[in-house]
């Protein structure tokens, strides 16, 4: 897929500073041509689950990310270092910009 790091970012720019802004609180830590670094400091996922008594369950959308950005690993290494849903004070992610010579 070409351009495969710039369709995960703008996706990401969109849901983090687009119309869906509302879900999450959020800081941008790094985006640049290496990578795209963020931290969300409350998501909606997290605050519903908890508020119907299912903290537990948010950890299957967190979950879901790695299969999301994974299938594109040839264009994107997907790192976190922490969720709030396992017990993070934030969901901290970065998508790395895989270039060609780490194929090599």
């Amino acid at each position: 897929m070409p351009n495969g790091y710039k369709i995960v970012r703008q996706s990401l720019v969109d849901d983090l500073e687009g119309e869906k802004k509302v879900c999450w609180e959020t800081e941008i830590l790094q985006d640049d041509d290496s990578g795209f670094t963020y931290e969300i400091s409350r998501c909606l996922y997290f605050d519903t689950c908890k508020e119907h008594g299912y903290a537990e369950f948010c950890k299957v959308f967190c979950n879901h990310d790695w299969y999301a950005y994974g299938v594109l690993k040839h264009h994107s290494r997907f790192i976190r270092k922490s969720t709030i849903a396992e017990d993070g004070t934030v969901c901290h992610d970065t998508i790395e910009k895989v270039t060609e010579k780490h194929f090599l």
